[in-house]
């Protein structure tokens, strides 16, 4: 839990000197959010709003499962990271 993560460090300051910069933070958060949008996109019609909202649904229950968002973020840490080595 949070206060675990907090003693931990405290208890090793040193640890977290290589910190991750804020660029490299947005490229990963891109690359979930336009992979999420490409699928969300092509998922969802918006001829009504009827049909708008059961596509979203539909959209969040299929795309959005825990194993799914994992993948995501796997590729995509994989992919910033062969991109700064």
């Amino acid at each position: 839990n949070y206060e675990q993560i907090v003693k931990a460090h405290q208890d090793n300051p040193s640890e977290g000197k290589d910190q991750v910069s804020d660029q490299v933070k947005f490229n990963v958060f891109q690359g979930i959010m336009d992979s999420l949008f490409e699928s969300f996109n092509a998922s969802i019609s918006v001829t009504s709003f009827q049909e708008l909202s059961a596509c979203v649904f539909s959209w969040i229950e299929e795309h959005c499962k825990p194993h799914t968002l994992r993948d995501i973020v796997m590729g995509v840490l994989h992919q910033v990271k062969s991109q700064l080595y």
